[in-house]
């Protein structure tokens, strides 16, 4: 967690926030002292949530995961959480006027939009959608100083990567990611908040329709 408080007086939206990488990036935004107004699925959430920020008194990282489509409802399920979900709420946040000048846009997408990996082309699709409606916002807000710019983590350890992974195959799974990370390791999800927190930062304020790989390098070659 940052020490630097470069986000006093700002507030903060993090959908997703309950657990995993969305908790992290909530907890980061406030320990740089935003105002974190948080979202989550269930009143079991909520208290993990609640608790996680409470020493703070006080980015869009929420999404789904199909690792076999088969049917046309699971096919827009994804969709609809990955990217539409995500559409509608900053247009919203734009059309009420949440979204100010000088704003922030953070999306968390993932390595899946370039990997191509087996059974996965939905998925990877939706945060591919999300990673070009980002870089459109990105030219559509620029003169307004608001930037727009997207986070693709590669495999970061959390308990929804690891309850699709807990088997003997799920372990040769994790040894085939970490073979192909150059850093030799998968991802902690402090690797994936403290980017959120610098792109929320002014320090950021000339980057604008990128998409981060923080892969570890899994990415390189991609």
């Amino acid at each position: 967690m940052s020490t630097t408080k470069d986000l006093s007086g700002k507030v903060a939206l993090v959908t997703g926030a309950s657990r995993g990488i969305g908790k992290a990036c909530a907890t980061e935004l406030a320990s740089r002292g935003a105002d974190v107004v948080i979202t989550y699925g269930s009143e079991n959430s909520r208290v993990d949530a609640t608790a996680a920020l409470a020493a703070f008194q006080k980015v869009r990282a929420s999404g789904v995961y199909g690792q076999s489509v088969h049917d046309e409802s699971e096919y827009d399920r994804i969709f609809a959480i990955n990217t539409k979900g995500v559409f509608f709420l900053v247009t919203s946040a734009l059309e009420l006027g949440l979204l100010h000048d000088h704003g922030r846009i953070i999306n968390i997408t993932s390595v899946a939009s370039r990997l191509g990996s087996s059974n996965g082309g939905v998925y990877g699709a939706s945060k591919a959608a999300l990673e070009a409606i980002s870089r459109s916002w990105a030219s559509e807000l620029g003169s307004r100083n608001i930037t727009a710019n997207c986070v693709a983590p590669g495999p970061v350890v959390t308990a929804m990567f690891e309850s699709g992974l807990s088997d003997d195959a799920g372990k040769a799974i994790k040894d085939w990611m970490v073979a192909n990370t150059p850093l030799g390791r998968l991802g902690e999800v402090a690797d994936i908040s403290n980017i959120v927190g610098f792109l929320a930062s002014p320090a950021s304020q000339w980057i604008t329709g990128q998409t981060i790989q923080a892969t570890g390098g899994m990415s390189k070659s991609l």
